[in-house]
């Protein structure tokens, strides 16, 4: 074990003191992207271009203008528009905007893909056992002539994107062509801005008012109906105005996309001509180089970064093996004893949907041998080395959280944080509470950028990027918006993925004529370097040849297989919560991560036509896991209404989330509603955390309160000298429903932290401490008496086999040092490896890490309820994430390809060491947590053996 530590250090030490290109068995596969980096690209490429001619410009292979003249608009708009189109910048940026939505997003039928592939492995009367909600045989057909027959994006909607455009970018000088901006810039509340608002607002309306005109009766009809009603004049001004918010939204939408994809088209056409230009002049100055820049070019890395919401290592591993693993057999014991799960003497509902676990029975009952049952995770599983014997979600496991995390390699808190703490939170600083469920997501990758984050595609801006369905992707070369494909995929199945696919099996026929046009290249250049300066006419006819070679090389190489790929795939969450985690629509062979194995299986095979899979190192990461909610609890009416009503005096609460399986929120931008009048605002998030945001500290409203100040707390309307102890009312009034809740007992930043973690067990009020200093923590009870037992480190995972021998002992050693380390000396206390190496063996993985971190960033709320297992918080819906429970803060976390060496698997890493694992391996830069914005470790020095 030192001895392998001590070579990691020395090829650590190594990397550092030289340039990577000057490395033994390295110099070959980093010089091409290090001279990319430091060369051809150093002097910042990205330049307006003006020169295209418009008319090469397509819709539907029709020319721009002629499309225009078919488009329902009005007379004076289109005049406007084919007028307009004289000028290049407006008509290339317009033309790359429709592009977007005409051609890369049209152009496929609306078959399921994942259907015709197992209707070609599979029987009808075999498949027949396994529909459910998601998947039937006997509408298919219909279904699809429906998707075929109706256009997913009709004339009417790109005529209002094009009455749109042309209204939003009169006068915007980067669309002129004057000045093309490093950042989009949002709408704010100049003089300009109010009235370009007021000029949008009467066709966005006008949308929604066709839109609505065809929604069935409803939650949702009625919310499009509330924000048309704000579009009366006498609603004009008012505060959270919906109407204006929602113009808000899409102008800062269109703006941000059209900007975004013509970048993405300068980027292209600036790369190719700085390759160009560079090979040129070595050709001239330095043929040397040249010649080792082509060579090293076909030895170069690619990496390829999947994230997907709700993948659960554990889960994973039982359903490839569901015969080694108590994992299917404990999650139908959970389910058969639910009636034991509800919570007593509190107020609960059901959620609406029954799940359906016909195959998880059949698992467990009768598990068969399937050969197209999650073929590519078996292959996977075959060779597990790559993948982290337990991956950990931070908490809250959630999504909003947890995404980013996974996606850049950021942590939350500090300068180059993500700034995102949970789904929801309360900006005290600017006095404005955000949900991201509804406009506010668009706000996401500004917020995101406001704290210095820095993406894959920020730190790989010399390579070829692409982003299929990913956010927070402003700077990838090639991209699939994330917003289009959440907004269509659910209706139209594998809608993102296809899309995706095309994309790479285009580039992956590119890639073999690539790699033998530098063949030739090479070739020609010793030709050149052959013939004597004595023929100058073969000479100057060569280099002319030559030159002709290097700009088709340039332009193709645009083309070719991405350096860096980026993939989303929202899907297994998304219906986990409507379905149930464990159901049929989820696990079946017709469910959704089979669905997600076939895609992978498409993915890896376009890296292998392209021949370079045995350069590619893959990842692969989850957010979180979900667990099954059998009962659901609302802490506002079980909690704090009694409380109100006892009290004699209201409580000024605001509740800025929607109920889990409810519609999306609505808020203005600008003119949002302020939270000083109020005495709590509330949010839940996926049934498995319920926020609290209080203002009673004595240092002022934009501080967090601390547990002896909520223990003490003062409502508006409260008498003179009344006070609540809050804490023990929440823990008493969800005495049977509440797992434990968390408060900061002194303030918190990502150095320095106390933690109260507080709960009812056995009748008895506990209360335990988590001390942190640096990178040391102490875990303990409040009363320093007792042994803690609310994060269960004693207890065995029930989810996994039993603890043998080996880890038995381990787990003892590690308890006896970390819950026996004293008090008064911080030096003595476990690390946060330590303690992740523990809990790893307990029902909880990293609990103590992940609590005591859970206040880095002030604004993850004063208070956070996390409900007990089988209990939902604020929702309708039988899957919930968020909260604390194994199935929650289990992560897949995993690597795979020929560049993984290693003989031994990782025991626990936090889903956060995804990226910058991939971008160690492909820049051969190490990764050090809290330098450059990295929030988490590399773990390729794990993976490549040494």
């Amino acid at each position: 074990m030192k001895s392998a530590l001590i070579a990691s250090l020395m090829l650590s030490a190594s990397v550092a003191a030289n340039p990577v290109s000057q490395i033994p068995g390295l110099g070959g596969a980093y010089h091409a992207t290090q001279v990319l980096k430091e060369e051809i690209l150093s002097a910042g490429t990205l330049a307006v271009t003006a020169s295209r001619d418009a008319a090469l410009f397509t819709i539907g292979g029709t020319t721009l203008d002629a499309y225009i003249l078919t488009l329902p608009l009005d007379g004076a708009t289109k005049a406007r528009v084919i007028k307009r189109l004289a000028n290049p910048m407006y008509a290339i940026q317009l033309g790359h905007f429709l592009y977007m939505f005409k051609e890369r997003y049209a152009g496929y039928d609306g078959k399921d893909q994942f259907k015709q592939h197992l209707l070609k492995h599979y029987s009808q009367t075999w498949l027949t056992r396994y529909q459910h909600s998601l998947f039937t045989l006997e509408t298919a057909d219909s279904d699809e002539s429906q998707a075929e027959s109706k256009p997913l994006i009709d004339d009417q909607f790109i005529a209002t994107l094009v009455s749109m455009y042309d209204a939003l970018f009169n006068n915007d000088e980067w669309v002129l062509g004057r000045h093309l901006p490093d950042h989009y810039q949002y709408l704010g509340e100049s003089d300009a801005d109010r009235t370009l608002i007021a000029r949008i607002q009467p066709l966005v309306i006008s949308l929604l008012e066709r839109v609505e005109a065809g929604m069935e009766p409803g939650e949702f009809k009625n919310a499009v109906k509330e924000i048309i009603a704000d579009n009366a004049p006498e609603q004009k001004g008012k505060v959270n105005n919906k109407a204006e918010a929602i113009t808000i939204t899409l102008i800062d939408f269109v703006r941000y996309n059209v900007l975004k994809s013509y970048r993405q088209f300068v980027w292209e056409e600036s790369r190719a001509k700085a390759q160009a230009s560079w090979m040129t002049q070595q050709l001239e100055e330095n043929p040397k180089a040249l010649v080792d820049y082509l060579t090293s070019r076909d030895q170069r890395r690619f990496a390829v970064q999947v994230t997907v919401d709700g993948l659960q290592q554990g889960l994973m591993a039982a359903l490839i093996a569901p015969e080694h693993s108590p994992f299917l057999r404990q999650a139908l014991t959970m389910h058969n004893n639910r009636e034991s799960l509800k919570p007593e003497g509190e107020r609960t509902a059901q959620p609406e949907h029954q799940q359906r676990l016909s195959y998880l029975t059949q698992l467990v009952e009768a598990p068969q041998q399937d050969e197209h049952y999650l073929p590519f995770f078996k292959t996977l599983y075959a060779q597990p080395e790559g993948i982290v014997q337990h991956g950990v979600s931070t908490t809250p496991t959630i999504s909003v959280r947890n995404l980013p995390i996974i996606k850049t390699g950021a942590d939350v808190a500090g300068k180059g944080g993500t700034g995102i703490p949970n789904f929801h939170f309360v900006d005290r600083l600017q006095d404005r509470a955000y949900y991201f469920y509804g406009n506010d997501a668009l706000q996401l990758e500004r917020l995101f950028e406001q704290r210095g984050a820095r993406t894959m595609f920020d730190r790989l801006d010399h390579l070829k990027t692409m982003s299929c369905n990913a956010q927070y992707d402003w700077n990838s070369q090639v991209g699939y918006d994330a917003l289009v494909n959440l907004g269509l995929g659910e209706v139209v199945r594998d809608f993102g993925e296809r899309r995706c696919a095309g994309e790479l099996a285009r580039r992956a026929k590119v890639h073999p004529q690539l790699q033998s046009a530098r063949t030739e290249l090479l070739g020609l250049i010793a030709d050149y370097q052959a013939t004597s300066w004595l023929l100058p006419l073969s000479k100057a006819s060569q280099k002319r040849h030559l030159e002709q070679k290097i700009e088709q090389l340039a332009q193709l190489s645009e083309q070719g297989m991405p350096d860096y790929l980026l993939i989303y795939n929202p899907w297994p969450d998304h219906f986990a919560h409507f379905k149930g985690p464990f159901s049929d629509e989820v696990i079946a062979p017709t469910g959704e991560l089979n669905r997600l194995d076939y895609w992978l299986g498409e993915y890896d095979g376009y890296y292998q036509q392209a021949g370079i899979s045995p350069r590619t190192l893959w990842g692969m990461a989850g957010d979180h896991g979900l667990t099954p909610i059998y009962w659901a609890v609302n802490p506002q009416e079980q909690a704090l209404q009694p409380l109100a009503q006892e009290l004699g005096y209201p409580l000024m609460v605001r509740k800025i989330s929607s109920d889990e399986g409810e519609g999306p929120k609505i808020t203005h931008a600008h003119h949002f509603p302020s939270n000083r009048e109020l005495d709590l605002v509330i949010a839940s998030t996926a049934g498995g955390n319920f926020m609290l945001d209080l203002f009673n500290s004595h240092s002022g409203w934009q501080t967090q309160p601390l547990y002896r100040e909520l223990t003490q707390w003062q409502p508006n309307q409260a008498p003179e000298g009344s006070k609540v102890d809050l804490i023990d009312e929440l823990t008493t009034r969800l005495a049977s429903s509440l797992d434990y809740l968390a408060v900061r007992e002194i303030p918190c930043t990502n150095r320095m932290c106390t933690l109260r973690v507080v709960a009812r067990r056995d009748g008895q009020r506990r209360d335990e401490l988590i001390q942190r200093h640096g990178d040391r923590l102490h875990y303990r009870s409040a009363d320093g008496k007792t042994s803690p037992v609310l994060l269960q480190l004693t207890e065995a995972n029930p989810w996994e086999a039993p603890l043998d021998q080996a880890r038995q002992q381990e787990k003892a050693r590690l308890l006896a040092t970390c819950l026996n380390a004293p008090l008064t000396e911080p030096g003595q206390w476990c690390t946060s490896a330590q303690w992740r190496q523990l809990t790893r063996l307990t029902p909880r993985p990293d609990s103590v890490n992940q609590l005591a971190h859970l206040y880095d960033d002030d604004r993850a709320g004063t208070i956070n309820l996390f409900p007990t297992e089988g209990v939902g918080y604020n929702t309708l819906v039988p899957g919930r994430h968020a909260g604390e429970h194994y199935l929650e803060k289990d992560a897949f976390l995993g690597f795979w390809g020929t560049p993984v060496k290693t003989s031994t698997q990782v025991p626990t890493a936090i889903n956060g060491s995804l990226a910058p694992t991939l971008y160690e391996y492909l820049t051969g830069e190490p990764v050090v947590p809290g330098d450059n914005g990295w929030g988490f470790p590399s773990l390729w020095p794990q993976l490549r053996g040494h």
